[in-house]
């Protein structure tokens, strides 16, 4: 018995010592692949070299990016060299296959750093920054101090291609700075696309030169409904805009996010949540005589496109052919979710084509409309996304949804819809409602918060969630293409709540799209999170303490 003991402890150990490291306290979030702790620290010379010569000219970029980066925030000398003379060596390497990857590798020798691709780079730079001292990764010049790096052995690659996270501008609105504030955030933790969701009932926030009663009359309401995060709600009984982008403004944050190698993916709602629209021109509503108007308030309008009227859906065209030039995004979302077809019903073109193409239900009329702007968005080199109602909603036509190839963002039912598309073969975003686990980080995290939601959409909630079930096949996860942190703002109207319930949530949606499922560790994260706390603050941030600001469990 003593030796079968023995033994089994024998072969237990071998395993142990065969699999990869996962060290939770080095504090680089998201979560590396593999990352290793070695002994000591290396501690960045006064004169810095960074070797770019065998690093091509992706490698050269990220290593000006980053020299940059480091001039401004220290008080280091930084210049490009060769690896002979350098402490930070880059080489490009064809063996690291994702095109997101990376390698780093720190000892006593100095700082080395393989890529295949500008973007693995630039990543292997926010890890390296995350282990510099607190501040200097979102740009708090520190000076007159020692920048020690503890040595470690890290081969990263993200689990998913898409880590997203989706603001509301429309409920109510934030300027381009507050924007840029939240993608430098966002770049830190290796997320990669921000979902912009720029017109709602609530209003229009982009300019559309063709149409300027959308931004006249439709980015403005007669009054707002405000959550203070310390008081809770109140209307203002205040005019609310007009609010909204320039052209100019938005090619400004694309650029911007561009060089934070996050992609900008418009989303302009259509054919429901289209009220501000319709309010703008009655015209391509389907009662062009009846009352129209901004919403002040949350919930459905029914107020939507005329879908069966060809002028409304020129309009919707025309919308989208003076945006395409404005976002070089591959995929153009156009909304689709909360639709009613109660409009529809009493609107007499949209009775003849129900008729006359034999339809079921209503809702095929939204897809006929979405397979027709697929098509134009396809004529222009587009693709488009569209919530899960598209293919979920009683009575769509799935067929028709399934031709355009649309990407589904999948929320409520988010994982029936996640099923549903992946049995279409189209590509699905997970970002869950609620329930058993959250990514609408808008929601309150406890009972002490004010806004949407009962209070226990909290942190560990939304971390422990699976995006992928595991009964989900191996042919069928291929279609999970990523996760989405997703932020509503009817309750929310300032950068002060918006951080205080999206962080630390954000960076806990970033590492579910980015580290195995099997690595993930809840108290690993909060640990990370904690060490990241002084560093929020110095750079301006407000966060929820909830987990990360409290010893021991959950702050009540």
């Amino acid at each position: 018995m003593t030796i079968r003991i023995k033994h089994f402890f024998f072969l237990f150990l071998c395993i142990a010592l065969s699999m990869p490291t996962i060290a939770q306290d080095i504090n680089i979030t998201p979560l590396p692949k593999q990352v290793k702790k070695l002994q000591g620290e290396y501690v960045l010379p006064h004169n810095l070299v960074i070797g770019v010569n065998k690093a091509g000219k992706e490698g050269r970029r990220e290593a000006e990016r980053f020299c940059n980066e480091l001039k401004a925030a220290t008080d280091l000398g930084v210049t490009l060299g060769k690896n002979k003379q350098a402490q930070i060596r880059l080489e490009k390497s064809k063996k690291i296959s994702n095109p997101e990857g990376y390698t780093l590798h720190i000892d006593a020798n100095g700082i080395d750093i393989t890529a295949a691709t500008e973007v693995g780079f630039f990543y292997a730079f926010r890890s390296l920054l995350k282990l510099m001292p607190e501040g200097v990764a979102l740009g708090v010049r520190k000076t007159g101090m020692s920048y020690k790096l503890p040595c470690t052995d890290v081969a990263d690659e993200p689990r998913f291609h898409y880590r997203g996270f989706m603001l509301d501008v429309s409920r109510h609105f934030f300027t381009t700075k507050d924007i840029k504030k939240l993608l430098n955030l966002m770049a830190l933790y290796k997320m990669n696309y921000f979902h912009w969701h720029l017109t709602d009932d609530q209003g229009w926030r982009v300019e559309i030169k063709k149409y300027p009663k959308l931004t006249t009359v439709g980015a403005t309401r007669h009054n707002s409904w405000n959550t203070d995060l310390r008081t809770g709600s109140y209307w203002t009984n205040q005019t609310y805009g007009p609010y909204f982008y320039t052209q100019d403004e938005i090619r400004d944050v694309v650029e911007y996010a561009a060089g934070l190698h996050i992609t900008v993916i418009p989303e302009i709602e259509m054919p429901g949540h289209f009220a501000a629209a319709v309010t703008a021109y009655p015209e391509f509503s389907c009662d062009p005589a009846g009352k129209h108007g901004v919403w002040v308030d949350g919930g459905i309008s029914t107020d939507v496109l005329n879908v069966a009227d060809p002028k409304a859906v020129q309009f919707a065209k025309d919308i989208l052919e003076e945006l395409i030039p404005l976002f070089p995004a591959p995929v153009f979302h156009i909304g689709g979710d909360e639709t009613p077809t109660t409009a529809w019903k009493a609107n007499e073109l949209c009775k003849q084509v129900y008729e006359k193409e034999q339809m079921s239900d209503f809702s095929q009329l939204q897809s006929r409309f979405t397979r027709e702007i697929a098509g134009f968005l396809r004529s222009k080199g587009k693709r488009i996304a569209v919530w899960n109602e598209a293919i979920t909603a009683k009575g769509a036509a799935t067929d028709m949804i399934k031709e355009t190839g649309a990407t589904v963002f999948c929320w409520n039912p988010c994982q029936k819809g996640a099923e549903m598309a992946a049995d279409l073969g189209l590509n699905c975003i997970i970002t869950n409602w609620g329930g058993d686990g959250c990514y609408y980080i808008n929601r309150r995290a406890n009972q002490a918060d004010f806004g949407a939601g009962r209070g226990g959409d909290n942190l560990r909630k939304m971390y422990d969630y699976w995006p992928v079930p595991a009964t989900v096949s191996a042919d069928k996860q291929t279609y999970y293409a990523g996760v989405q942190a997703t932020f509503w703002c009817e309750h929310v109207s300032n950068m002060e709540h918006l951080e205080h319930l999206a962080l630390p949530r954000l960076m806990g949606v970033a590492e579910a799209g980015w580290t195995p499922q099997e690595d993930k560790n809840f108290d690993g994260f909060v640990a990370r999170m904690k060490k990241d706390v002084p560093m929020l603050r110095e750079a301006g941030y407000r966060y929820h303490p909830q987990y990360i600001d409290y010893e021991g469990a959950e702050a009540k």
